[in-house]
């Protein structure tokens, strides 16, 4: 069981969330492929289903011109090594640069930081998933017990999974791996975090020593999302939305293609990003 801080954490450096929808149609796809490297493009080819490779093509171009804009180069030019365990990270002068992307069916989302690392997590939560089985099975007893007090009373036999129950599973996983993507660990390594409420959470076993600040981020219905960032300390967080627009070359281009909801401006230096009005943890609409 992970124990809990309870002095107040300080404050600590800002994170940017981008929200990117991934249904962009067959001539932005076709544009934005051209972003890709060959390593990338090789993943979306692997697909069978030809949606998903969509999908996988629009949220890795999203995030190469988003991060280019933070490093001051193109998209293109956008390059990163990843861990053991899957998990990208920026070498030399870039380093200091900390960046996680999730996505889940036509949504994803991307975290950027400086300096510390962070984890962000998106999940779909599964109109069948066995809320209760499957948390008493893989998560801690008292998380279990807080999925189980959320089953449906039936009208005779016994209470069964509902939307709740549901609903509560995917945002203890979704905490869980958006802690474990910080940290560039395994899911299998870590679902026995506590993670029952957000703020500042412990690790144990083989995350020992690990400290993050945890926080839960809005989410479209039938979504769940968490932020992480590693070191416990609360961040500040600013939230955008990624806009598709086509420029002369049919990718998106210039300034304006980097805007928040209501018209923010774009990142044209190292770190700019101007956040859109009244942007906080529960700023982006339902």
């Amino acid at each position: 069981m992970s124990a809990r801080p309870e002095a107040a954490p300080p404050r600590g450096p800002e994170a940017d969330v981008w929200r990117i929808p991934l249904d962009g149609g067959g001539r932005t796809v076709r544009r934005a492929v051209r972003l890709l490297d060959a390593r990338e493009r090789q993943r979306a080819d692997r697909f069978r289903d030809a949606l998903a490779a969509d999908r996988f093509v629009l949220a890795h171009a999203a995030a190469r011109s988003i991060l280019g804009r933070y490093l001051g180069v193109s998209g293109e030019a956008v390059h990163w090594s990843v861990g053991p365990h899957g998990k990208p990270y920026f070498t030399g002068p870039w380093g200091e640069w900390q960046w996680s992307l999730s996505r889940a069916d036509g949504l994803a989302l991307l975290a950027v930081c400086a300096a510390v690392p962070v984890g962000v997590d998106l999940e779909r939560v599964g109109e069948q998933t066995r809320a209760l089985a499957l948390a008493r099975r893989f998560l801690p007893a008292r998380e279990a017990a807080d999925v189980g007090r959320l089953l449906v009373p039936p009208s005779s036999g016994p209470a069964t999974d509902g939307a709740a129950a549901r609903l509560a599973y995917h945002r203890l996983l979704s905490r869980k791996e958006a802690c474990i993507k910080a940290s560039g660990g395994r899911l299998l390594d870590g679902l026995r975090l506590d993670v029952l409420a957000p703020g500042p959470v412990l690790g144990d076993g083989a995350f020992a020593g690990h400290r993050w600040f945890l926080r839960d981020l809005p989410a479209p219905p039938g979504f769940v999302a968490a932020l992480a960032t590693l070191g416990g300390a609360e961040p500040g967080l600013r939230l955008f939305d990624w806009e598709w627009r086509t420029g002369p070359s049919g990718i998106p281009a210039g300034p304006d293609h980097l805007r928040g909801r209501e018209g923010a401006g774009s990142p044209d230096e190292a770190r700019p990003c101007r956040p859109r009005a009244g942007a906080a943890p529960g700023g982006w609409g339902r």
